[in-house]
C-alpha cells in the first residue's frame, strides 16, 4: 500500500498568507494539491447567501456551519489501494466546514492531519475557532508551533518548520528608507504598547513605520504619518516590500504567548535586524545577538542599533521548509 500525501488548500496567495508559508508543500512531488473550489452558482439569491454564510466578518463572531456545501470536494476521492494523508491548515476553516471530513476520518486508508496555526486557548477568534476544532476528536495527526500546546495536549512539534521562502518578485532599494517597521493585528493586552512603543521610537529619531490592523472589533482612532490602522488584512505581498524597505523589523508576541511569529522567519530569511520581545528567541536556531535584541521595556533598546546600517547574514538555507511534515509522516 503506497502512502500519498494530500496537502488541502483554499484561497489564493493574495488572501491566504498560509499559501506563502506551505508553498514548498504546494511544489513537491511527493504532495498532491486539491484545492477547494466554490461551485458556479448563477441564482443571484444563491450567491447573496454564499457571501453572507462565508463571510470572514461574520466568522470572527460566529462560525457557522455547514460551509461546506458551496464547495466542490469531487477531486477529493481517496484510492482504496493506498494509504492516504490529507493535511489541512486551520486557516482554510474561516470558509469551509471541516465536519464534513468526518466521513474520511471514517475510512481506514486515510490519515486526517491537522496543522495549527494559532495557539489554543487563546481569547482572540483563531483561538477560539482552532480550539472548537480540536475539540472535534477526528485528526489522526497535530502539528502546532507552540511548545506550550505540545506539551499540555501531546501533539507533534512543528519547531520551525513552517515558513516556506517566498519566491516572488519583490521591490528592493540598495538601502532601507525605513528604520524599522512593524506590520500585525491588534495584540490583546498590547494595544496600548504598540502606540507607546511607535511615539518612544519616533521621539528617538528612528524612522519608524507601524501597519496596524483592528482585530475582533477592537478599535483604534490613534493616526499618525506613518502609523496606519486598517480595517482588514493587506496582502501578504503587501507586507514583503514594506520588509524589502527597512532595516530592522519589529515583534510583538501576545500575552502568554511564548512561540515565534513569522517577523522571525522573515528577519532570517531576507536578513534584516529583528527587535523582539520573545524572551524565548534565545532558544530558536538562528539567534544571533549581533541580529536579533530583546527588549522588556522600551528603555531596553538600543536605539543605534536599529538605525545602523550593516550588512546582515544568517546563513539560511531553507530550514525553515515545511517539507519535514511529509518526513515526519513518512516515519
Amino acid at each position: 500500500m503506497a502512502k500519498k500525501y494530500v496537502y488541502i488548500k483554499c484561497g489564493n496567495f493574495e488572501t491566504n498568507i498560509n499559501l506563502y508559508m506551505f508553498s514548498d508543500l504546494l511544489k513537491s512531488e511527493k504532495v498532491q494539491t486539491i484545492e477547494i473550489k466554490k461551485k458556479d452558482i448563477k441564482n443571484m439569491f444563491l450567491k447573496i447567501m454564499r457571501k453572507i454564510h462565508l463571510s470572514e466578518k461574520i466568522s470572527k463572531i460566529i462560525n457557522l456551519p455547514f460551509k461546506w456545501i458551496w464547495y466542490d470536494l469531487s477531486e477529493l476521492k481517496p484510492n482504496p489501494e493506498d494509504e492516504y494523508y490529507i493535511i489541512f491548515s486551520t486557516d482554510i476553516f474561516w470558509e469551509y466546514d471541516y465536519t464534513v471530513l468526518k466521513k474520511y476520518s471514517n475510512c481506514k486508508n486515510v490519515k486526517l492531519v491537522l496543522i495549527l496555526l494559532d495557539t489554543i486557548g487563546v481569547d482572540t477568534p483563531a483561538g477560539r475557532l482552532i480550539t472548537k476544532i480540536y475539540k472535534n476528536k477526528m485528526w489522526d495527526y497535530i502539528f502546532t508551533y507552540d511548545p506550550n500546546d505540545v506539551e499540555k495536549y501531546n501533539f507533534k512539534y512543528l519547531g520551525e518548520h513552517y515558513y516556506s521562502k517566498p519566491e516572488i518578485e519583490i521591490q528592493k532599494n540598495e538601502e532601507p528608507s525605513i528604520d524599522a517597521y512593524y506590520i500585525g493585528a491588534l495584540k490583546p493586552g498590547r494595544v496600548q504598547e504598540t502606540v507607546e512603543l511607535y511615539e518612544y521610537l519616533q521621539g528617538k529619531g528612528v524612522k519608524a513605520k507601524f501597519d496596524v490592523v483592528k482585530n475582533d472589533g477592537k478599535t483604534l482612532e490613534y493616526q499618525q504619518e506613518n502609523f496606519q490602522v486598517f480595517e482588514k488584512r493587506q496582502p501578504y505581498s503587501y507586507a514583503l516590500n514594506q520588509i524589502q524597505d527597512t532595516n530592522c523589523i519589529i515583534e510583538i508576541l501576545q500575552k502568554g504567548q511564548k512561540a515565534q511569529t513569522l517577523k522571525y522567519f522573515e528577519a532570517v530569511c531576507f536578513n534584516k535586524k529583528l527587535l523582539t520581545n520573545n524572551q524565548n528567541v534565545k532558544t530558536l536556531s538562528f539567534y544571533d545577538e549581533k541580529y536579533i535584541k530583546i527588549f522588556n521595556t522600551l528603555e531596553d533598546i538600543d536605539i543605534e542599533w536599529v538605525k545602523k546600517r550593516e550588512p546582515v547574514d544568517y546563513g539560511y538555507t531553507d530550514e525553515f521548509s515545511p517539507m519535514c511534515i511529509i518526513e515526519d509522516l513518512e516515519g
